[in-house]
């Protein structure tokens, strides 16, 4: 009889441990993880977060490696793709915090700091010079770079013409010459830093 009254009190206390749990921590499953984890002896912790993105990282990889070759008809045979290091090393933690949920954050609640200033801190010369381009000026680095991988050198959206064409709808000053550049395949960045320079026309 004993026994029996044990077993349900042990129940009863679990089920509401579970239910204060449960309360406390809502439907987010990092901060239930971490509550069960200090409340239960042996409960399983997760593992580190390297561990936890390579899955992702493979993942993503064999996405763009079939994206690139569903494109490579449209792609020259000189172009390369690009994988930004700290992704291809699996170091997430340069970018995204560990121990961050991502229900409530979204996607600047997982980065280390603001999106317009985390590129700068590990690319801190792009904007030593007095004449800095619209985009880079303000951190907007998404307008022209993918932050994990590109069919394209320099984790660039899309080739270097369609990319600054994009934006630059307008007539150029010395439209002539820029046309015949454009007809010799001769880039922007061939002339023009993409992110500051010296002059108003951020020519190097």
């Amino acid at each position: 009889m004993e026994n029996t009254h044990m077993r349900l009190r042990r129940a009863l206390c679990c089920a509401l441990s579970a239910g204060l749990i449960w309360s406390v921590t809502g439907c987010d499953p990092l901060t239930r993880h971490k509550a069960l984890t200090s409340i239960l002896d042996g409960y399983p912790t997760l593992p580190p977060v390297e561990e936890l993105c390579k899955e992702h990282v493979e993942r993503v990889k064999a996405a763009a490696l079939k994206d690139q070759a569903n494109a490579a008809p449209a792609l020259s045979a000189a172009v390369r793709g690009s994988e930004h290091s700290p992704y291809k090393e699996k170091r997430c933690n340069d970018c995204h915090k560990a121990d961050k949920g991502g229900a409530s954050g979204g996607e600047e609640g997982l980065l280390v700091t603001s999106r317009e200033n985390l590129c700068f801190t590990c690319h801190k010369d792009l904007l030593t010079k007095p004449f800095q381009h619209g985009p880079a000026a303000v951190g907007d680095c998404l307008a022209c770079h993918l932050p994990h991988t590109s069919a394209y050198p320099s984790l660039l959206t899309t080739n270097k013409a369609a990319l600054c064409a994009k934006c630059h709808t307008e007539r150029r000053k010395a439209a002539r010459m820029h046309d015949l550049f454009a007809e010799k395949g001769i880039a922007c960045d061939n002339c023009h830093d993409p992110h500051a320079g010296d002059s108003a026309y951020f020519l190097k």
